[in-house]
Parts: C-alpha cells; sequence; structure tokens
C-alpha cells in the first residue's frame, strides 16, 4: 500500500482486522449486535447508566 499526501498536515489512520460475522445493529453513535440491545443502551444513556466503570 502506497499513500501520498500533497500537503504536510494531513493525518491518516489505517486499522484493518479479521471480519467479527456478527450483526450489526447501528443508532446514531451507537453500535450493538441487536435491536433489543441498542433499546436497551439508549435507555441507560437516557437515565445516566450507559457507562459503567470498573472499580
Amino acid at each position: 500500500m502506497r499513500v501520498e499526501a500533497r500537503e504536510s498536515s494531513v493525518r491518516f489512520l489505517f486499522v484493518a482486522g479479521k471480519p467479527l460475522g456478527e450483526p450489526v445493529a447501528w443508532g446514531g453513535p451507537i453500535v450493538m449486535n441487536t435491536r433489543e440491545e441498542l433499546d436497551i443502551a439508549f435507555a441507560e444513556h437516557k437515565n445516566g447508566t450507559f457507562i459503567k466503570h470498573s472499580e
């Protein structure tokens, strides 16, 4: 692979990986595997429990 830029301020990020082969349910900024998981995530986001911190 070859990448060229005409400007010196260009940033480039290349990410690669093997496909997981799992279903994708996408809703704006949240991505889950099923619509049900997506609904739960949005409910958790609404009530402030979406981000879980480990202790």
